[in-house]
């Protein structure tokens, strides 16, 4: 296919080369007539269910709080890591609308598109399960309660405004989210969303309510008020974040050529994770985990089984 000269027209919607175009499916039958299902290529659907959370900034006044205190700067980074690494997902994403006038003549009349929109005050939700120790719950009565003590209503950030080490200001108590939503690869970005000015909405207090013998574990939805980007430079921003965390690149530009994958891995991702499990090294065969014991002994390096194992009368393990 040919690349004509747009000159100053805007296509960056449809060749933004950070994110997977829509392929052209002209050249199919698809379901008029006769669907022809030899041509299987015309079914790749979309699937739900890949996708990222980043962590871009967190509040400037629990940084600086955290410098201070270890018990803070533990609650900090363990909440960061788990909203990261423990992601399961996200609801609450803003749809783009039309809205409509109205041309009438006093009987009959026809609508029209007259503006376009996008809510741009949303709040955004993502479950979790609370940890032992209700570090959650902790980490969002501390935050909420910096900005605003709940009885007296003051802004304090715990001590920083009036000890001189920070001013107030909205800008010290926002977080900063990159969402990520990829193809079935992981590798491939589908839609990212930067997420500014995020403030944690709620301190779950009613996770403690309890009836005796009940027993179970407590899932909490962490919710976020926020304004949302989207675009071609939020797109280039999401791909640099998702090749940080895969090791792999992509191209796009083109439909990818049969029998080439488009995919090469990237050496030294900072963050890189293995979905390949047959590559994977888990930690009782993995000689330099911490999980391993103070001798480092495995099972693949030094031929031992872990202890309680013994051979059966078969020779089998």
């Amino acid at each position: 296919m040919s690349n004509k000269n747009t000159g100053s027209i805007n296509t960056g919607i449809l060749t933004d080369p950070s994110v997977v175009r829509p392929r052209n499916l002209t050249q199919y039958k698809a379901f008029r007539g006769i669907t022809d299902f030899t041509q299987i290529g015309q079914f790749d659907q979309f699937e739900t269910g890949y996708s990222f959370l980043s962590v871009l900034g967190i509040p400037r006044y629990l940084q600086k709080i955290g410098e201070k205190s270890d018990p803070v700067k533990n609650m900090v980074d363990s909440f960061v890591h788990m909203l990261e690494f423990e992601f399961r997902g996200l609801s609450g994403l803003p749809d783009i609308q039309g809205a409509t006038g109205t041309i009438t003549d006093g009987i009959n009349e026809v609508q029209y598109i007259n503006k376009v929109t996008m809510d741009t005050s949303i709040s955004v939700s993502m479950p979790y399960y609370e940890k032992q120790g209700s570090l959650i719950e902790k980490f969002t009565e501390y935050y909420l309660t910096g900005i605003k003590d709940k009885n007296s209503q003051a802004k304090t950030y715990h001590g920083l405004i009036k000890s001189g080490l920070l001013e107030p200001s909205l800008e010290n108590e926002v977080f900063t989210l990159m969402y990520m939503v990829t193809d079935n690869t992981y590798t491939r970005l589908e839609k990212a969303v930067l997420l500014c000015n995020a403030q944690l909405v709620s301190a779950e207090q009613s996770m403690y309510d309890s009836t005796h013998g009940d027993i179970g574990n407590r899932e909490v939805n962490i919710s976020f008020n926020c304004f949302p980007i989207t675009g071609v430079l939020v797109n280039k921003a999401a791909k640099s974040l998702l090749e940080n965390i895969t090791g792999s690149t992509y191209k796009v530009d083109e439909r990818t050529p049969a029998g080439e994958s488009g995919i090469s891995t990237k050496k030294g991702a900072a963050s890189g994770v293995t979905f390949d499990t047959a590559e994977y090294n888990y930690s009782i065969i993995d000689k330099n985990s911490e999980n391993i014991g103070k001798s480092g002994d495995n099972l693949l390096n030094y031929g031992k089984l872990p202890e309680g194992f013994k051979q059966g009368n078969n020779g089998k393990w």
